[in-house]
């Protein structure tokens, strides 16, 4: 009898060794989804201060092409330099956030860092005219820096995952708004003031008298409209980016708590793949 009671309890020990075992293999298939998607994530969020810089050099490029024969406003260019950092430090929340989400080891989370109370005084200070709506904004990105914290003391046990998946959903909304509809639209406008004020400056200086000089001006003109409409391109690209990474993550709320294998890859398949084409025509722009 005590021999049977014996390996009875052995049977029962040894199926629930493996219930656990499958209950811990399921959960981390279950993530590699995710995983995936964080790569493809990163290669977008990396570009952020090359298009900063070059935004800048854009507007100083417009700048350039004002003479008695292009009478143009002087822009203001200083303003790019001053949202950089605050604007990085969004960016980097956003992308630091996503990657310890999908558990990167490579990812430098060193960046993200702190200073984010400070966020909305200093954009204000950079830009004037900046929006109380946006500098409310970027201020949520400080809850997805606390929220990298909050993962990467979790275990990644999906449970707690989920919970704080939950938890900064707004602030992936909010923060990916931001970023698309400030930061992305400001540099954009740069790069169109940039071709604005070159194609003015196209048209004015033609000159009948100098065809040769004006041929090779024309031409010069026609290769910076490529080059221009390339990084515009390219930042409407890192705007779709940004949609594309709300919407999953509004997913992944949505189903928080019970993500399962084969939806996860239905949800973020196809778009792990956008993602991967937008990050091909950032970094080539940039």
């Amino acid at each position: 009898m005590d021999r049977q009671k014996s390996c009875g309890g052995i049977r029962r020990f040894t199926i629930a060794a493996i219930a656990v075992f499958l209950l811990v293999t399921c959960a981390c298939t279950d993530l590699d989804e995710i995983t995936q998607f964080a790569k493809a994530s990163q290669d977008v969020g990396k570009t952020f201060p090359g298009i900063a810089d070059q935004a800048e050099a854009a507007c100083n490029r417009a700048n350039s092409f004002i003479n008695a024969q292009n009478p143009l406003p002087q822009l203001p260019c200083d303003v790019y330099g001053k949202v950089k950092p605050p604007l990085v430090k969004v960016n980097d929340a956003l992308f630091g956030y996503i990657a310890s989400l999908g558990k990167l080891a490579s990812a430098d989370l060193s960046k993200v860092g702190g200073g984010f109370d400070s966020v909305a005084t200093d954009l204000k200070q950079a830009d004037p005219s900046i929006s109380a709506a946006n500098c409310n904004k970027a201020t949520a990105a400080s809850g997805l820096a606390k929220a990298i914290t909050n993962i990467l003391a979790s275990g990644y046990r999906q449970r707690e995952l989920s919970k704080i998946v939950r938890e900064s959903n707004p602030a992936v909304q909010q923060v990916t708004t931001f970023l698309s509809e400030y930061a992305a639209a400001k540099y954009l406008q740069s790069f169109q003031d940039e071709w604005r004020y070159e194609d003015s400056y196209c048209l004015n200086m033609k000159s009948s008298a100098e065809p040769v000089a004006t041929d090779l001006l024309a031409r010069k003109c026609e290769a910076d409209k490529v080059k221009i409409e390339t990084q515009e391109k390219a930042i409407t690209d890192y705007q779709k980016a940004l949609a594309i990474i709300a919407k999953s993550h509004q997913k992944l709320t949505d189903s928080a708590g019970h993500w399962d294998t084969q939806q996860l890859v239905k949800d973020l398949g196809p778009e792990t793949a956008d993602l991967g084409k937008a990050a091909v025509a950032v970094n080539k722009a940039f």
